[in-house]
């Protein structure tokens, strides 16, 4: 009923059956009860969620973690790429990447090589963890190279710290052996050219690394005074020597 403003006293008002409060609230009642039966959980979560706005808004804005830091969850527009730090510190690098950057820290790596590799890991140019990238380490410096070698040889490959060094490095250095370069200049070429690890040796017994169409071969040729020295052709497939202004010469038969 409503309270009357006259004489403070209250006056029946007629309602029509279905059109009152109760009516509502049980109808309410009876669609979320059948959102539940129909399609289970989530449809229920939309119905408490008219029911009770600000209690689900809070429980879909912040949610605590095992670590204590508070994260935030966020609905994305379409298009939109998940928010991966936390709240508390937005620069936080999440764990796995962190303890990449740890890792070549601790090898007495410089900070802006470091950061340059570690911004391509965060933009999904790089795909390594802390054991691969170790393992990188650890086969380069087996060859012969020093620390600080491979960290420059890793500014220019992007993707060296990501590369396995069974399947795609040892076949490398092996093709290298095969034309002729002798160990002990395996590590000053593959410095001077670290992309090498980015091609694949197709055949056991291929003369030239292939990426696509891209082309590298390596000879080895002895100079009028009997020096002998190591040419890199860098070419691609079909190229037409004397012609292509990327290799004018074309590499040995």
């Amino acid at each position: 009923g409503l309270l009357a403003q006259g004489e403070g006293r209250q006056s029946p008002v007629e309602q029509k059956p279905g059109t009152g409060a109760g009516a509502r609230m049980a109808s309410l009642l009876h669609q979320t009860h059948s959102a539940m039966t129909l399609s289970g959980r989530s449809r229920s979560t939309c119905a408490v969620t008219r029911m009770r706005p600000t209690a689900c808004r809070a429980m879909t804005q912040e949610a605590e973690v095992a670590d204590g830091s508070k994260t935030v969850v966020v609905k994305n527009k379409t298009g939109d790429l998940p928010f991966p730090w936390s709240e508390k510190d937005p620069y936080r690098l999440p764990v796995s990447i962190e303890r990449v950057q740890r890792m070549l820290m601790s090898k007495g790596w410089e900070k802006p090589w470091v950061e340059q590799i570690i911004d391509r890991i965060m933009k999904n140019m790089l795909r390594t963890t802390e054991e691969r990238a170790m393992a990188v380490i650890q086969y380069l410096m087996s060859i012969g190279l020093k620390s600080d070698e491979v960290c420059n040889m890793a500014s220019i490959s992007v993707v060296l710290l990501g590369l396995n060094p069974e399947t795609r490095m040892r076949p490398v250095v092996a093709y290298l052996e095969r034309r002729g370069v002798p160990a002990s200049a395996v590590p000053d070429l593959v410095l001077k050219h670290p992309r090498l690890f980015e091609y694949k040796a197709e055949m056991e017994e291929a003369v030239y690394l292939s990426k696509g169409r891209a082309r590298i071969q390596v000879d080895v040729i002895t100079l009028p005074d009997g020096e002998k020295v190591v040419a890199v052709n860098y070419y691609r497939d079909v190229a037409s020597f004397l012609e292509s202004p990327v290799a004018p010469a074309p590499p040995l038969p």
